[in-house]
């Protein structure tokens, strides 16, 4: 007999039947076994040794490797430096967050001209910046914030009548402007997008019914459009927080190919303080465990971020 019993008793189950289920759930798990590997391979495997690293002190790879416990940790709590890289990633955060209102305002206006081409004309004109890459993005803002005959500072001379020469990228005091400068633009069609599917998908009757009661344009943007803007809200600031903390590829172009922050170490951030110790003045220890301190900071603003928003409140609910 081909056949065998359920486990519940309950009947009968051919195993030719049971044989074509577990096949057919073999064939859908291959798909994702090359997914699988990959990730064990290349992110897995990495984060691990890294974390093995961060204990160790080592030269070169392979050779010499000697477990010196937390000291790698030590020194880089105790190193001006890295503290450094610490709160000028923690300002370069939160001054590019601001693009997150000015999507909000840009998607606001947009979708205030309709399901009409205008919008999307806008949408898609907004949204361009987005595909250039990091590079020419640099490359041309090199340009635009130039001190001397950038083109900023001659419309802002041509604006105030006065000649002005702000070095938005080569004063140490004002980098972290013009590098939000770069990265604003950058995201600002990212972050429009995003908030423009959010207004979209407020139910219009909500305002209707808010015409009915009397309300005007700034108690219907008050109590209806920003509420039901939050879990957009949580998602934009979640993503620019955890975009902006790894930031790298603009910054060090903007240092001249260093990963030491020009101008003055001002735009080191702590993925190049990390990149510093791995390739330049290489001390793969020390480097392991600033970027398992950066994973740390990571997940630490994440959380706090997401107890602030009620986040945790609506997945208990």
């Amino acid at each position: 007999m081909n056949r065998i019993v359920n486990k519940s008793g309950s009947g009968i189950v051919n195993k030719s039947v049971l044989w074509r289920k577990i096949k057919k759930q073999l064939v859908w798990y291959s798909f994702i076994i090359a997914t699988i590997a990959c990730l064990l391979v290349l992110t897995y495997t990495p984060m691990l040794t890294t974390i093995k690293y961060s204990f160790y002190k080592i030269s070169v790879l392979g050779y010499g490797e000697t477990f010196i416990g937390l000291k790698n940790y030590t020194a880089l709590l105790r190193s001006s430096g890295f503290n450094k890289s610490i709160v000028n990633t923690i300002i370069l955060a939160a001054l590019n967050l601001t693009v997150i209102p000015l999507g909000l305002i840009l998607a606001s206006l947009i979708n205030g001209l309709g399901k009409t081409r205008a919008q999307s004309f806008y949408r898609i004109g907004f949204y361009l910046p987005n595909i250039i890459t990091g590079v020419s993005v640099v490359l041309i803002f090199q340009i635009v914030l130039k001190a001397d005959g950038g083109i900023l500072n001659r419309f802002l001379s041509y604006l105030f009548q006065n000649e002005i020469k702000i070095g938005w990228l080569s004063d140490s005091s004002i980098a972290k402007l013009g590098a939000s400068i770069i990265s604003t633009w950058s995201g600002l069609g990212y972050a429009m997008l995003i908030n423009l599917a959010g207004l979209q998908s407020i139910p219009r009757e909500i305002y209707e019914a808010s015409e009915v009661d009397g309300c005007n344009r700034i108690q219907k943007w008050l109590h209806i459009t920003i509420p039901q803007m939050n879990t957009t809200f949580i998602f934009l600031v979640t993503t620019n927080l955890i975009s902006s903390f790894s930031r790298f590829t603009d910054l060090y172009i903007l240092g001249q190919n260093s990963a030491s922050g020009r101008p003055g170490g001002s735009l080191q951030s702590i993925l190049m303080y990390v990149y510093q110790f791995s390739f330049e003045t290489p001390n793969y220890g020390v480097s392991s465990a600033g970027a398992i301190i950066l994973v740390i900071i990571i997940f630490t603003v994440m959380v706090v971020n997401l107890k602030f928003t009620g986040f945790f409140k609506k997945g208990k609910e």
